[in-house]
């Protein structure tokens, strides 16, 4: 926790939580900003000139060199704890095979499997802790991190327990989520019994020892039924643990229904979506997270509905997928430029996508996503000259500067203007 007054931004940018217009549609932009920060959390924010004025004599000045502020991102949707890659599949899918095939094959999520159980702890740990420091220079404050590579229940709790590990090294808030992800090898023709496992087991463990905030699971062609997918929501439910679908990436999978049948805090990919599955999900209050690094990454899907999930009155997230199967990224931002450009999103739905949406997938709204008063002091100041530049720079554009609860955990030491 720190005390700092953040000054000299040029713009900042930032959704109101209190706001009750369309969230996605509403911005508050600050020209000649400064943000103070106390203990933390943000104490006063508005115009230079009035921030200063009613600041404490003698508090830590920050000089934000005429730079963009928002919000720390929020990145809702990552697979970071494997080893190794998957480099070669990605080669093979421009060759012509499909996701769908090469998992069949005993490649994808099996070939991670794989991977995660011949690797020591420390391994995990040590090659997963960097895509964390990544993500940060990304202006990633808040992070949510998947288990679902270890797929049985020694593997799952080795990669929840690199999680915890993980979260006590890293600056970043880090939300955990057991994810149900596929059949493990050793359960092919014992489907039932491992259903039962989960249920019966594997859930109320990662309750009790408090290795997860949620769980998720992915209800897809491959991996789970709708009804199997039912059983494991109920039983988080039942365990007080928040639920989470991976629902409709390859078709109308059943997912996103399920996700409004159960109350599901979000639903993510949603790359196939009707109306009537749009409208149930806006219904439950379900937040759709778009996932765009997988669509380009994959190259054979649609992007998600993302525009008409907006005109039906649903709230939108954006996050990376973070994966070594299909999205091998860290960079939140280049995920805003491409629903930009695919999904169709404006500047003001990009952000509120990746700030204050993203923060409800996390239930964490009250505290991170927005810059307002009484809110963790999670700031990123970006080197561009507004908004609307966030997403048009690409492929190479990192935070200026990262705050998380005041205090400075990234600075890019290059200083070149963009324009």
């Amino acid at each position: 926790m720190a005390d700092v007054l953040i000054h000299n931004i040029s713009l900042l940018a930032t959704p109101q939580s209190a706001d009750k217009a369309r969230q996605s549609n509403s911005v508050l932009r600050i020209p000649r900003a400064a943000i103070l920060i106390q203990d933390g959390c943000i104490t006063d924010i508005g115009h230079e000139a009035e921030i200063t004025a009613r600041s404490p004599a003698g508090i830590p000045r920050y000089n934000a060199n005429g730079y963009l502020a928002t919000p720390g991102l929020v990145d809702c949707h990552t697979h970071p704890i494997f080893v190794g890659n998957r480099a070669a599949e990605f080669h093979q899918r421009n060759a012509g095979k499909t996701y769908l095939e090469i998992a069949a094959a005993g490649g994808g999520i099996q070939t991670s499997a794989r991977k995660l159980r011949d690797a020591s702890p420390e391994q995990l740990i040590q090659e997963s802790l960097p895509r964390f420091h990544r993500s940060l220079t990304c202006g990633v404050t808040a992070i949510e991190g998947k288990s679902g590579y270890g797929l049985d229940w020694e593997g799952e709790r080795k990669s929840l327990l690199a999680l915890r590990e993980i979260g006590r090294q890293i600056p970043q808030h880090l939300f955990r989520t057991f994810l149900i992800h596929a059949l493990p090898s050793s359960y092919s023709d014992r489907r039932a019994d491992f259903v039962g496992d989960v249920i019966e087991n594997m859930i109320p463990a990662v309750a009790h020892d408090k290795l997860s905030e949620s769980v998720d699971v992915f209800c897809e062609t491959g991996a789970f039924t709708v009804d199997e997918s039912r059983r494991f929501l109920t039983a988080a439910k039942n365990n007080g643990l928040s639920c989470m679908v991976h629902a409709n990436q390859f078709g109308h999978s059943g997912g996103a229904f399920l996700a409004a049948e159960v109350g599901a805090r979000s639903a993510h990919h949603l790359e196939y979506l009707s109306d009537e599955e749009i409208r149930a999900l806006a219904a439950a209050g379900t937040v759709g997270v778009v996932l765009p690094a997988s669509v380009f990454f994959l190259g054979n899907l649609p992007y998600p509905p993302a525009r008409r999930m907006l005109e039906l009155g649903m709230d939108v997230a954006i996050a990376t997928d973070m994966n070594p199967g299909s999205a091998m990224t860290e960079s939140l931002p280049f995920c805003m430029t491409a629903a930009a450009i695919y999904c169709k999103m404006t500047p003001e739905e990009l952000l509120n996508s990746v700030t204050l949406n993203a923060a409800k997938v996390l239930d964490a709204d009250s505290q991170i996503g927005s810059l307002e008063t009484g809110k963790c002091g999670d700031v990123a100041l970006w080197n561009v000259p507004d908004l609307e530049s966030l997403s048009y720079h690409f492929g190479e554009l990192r935070a200026a500067a990262v705050f998380i609860a005041g205090r400075v955990v990234w600075k890019d030491n290059d200083a070149t203007a963009r324009y």
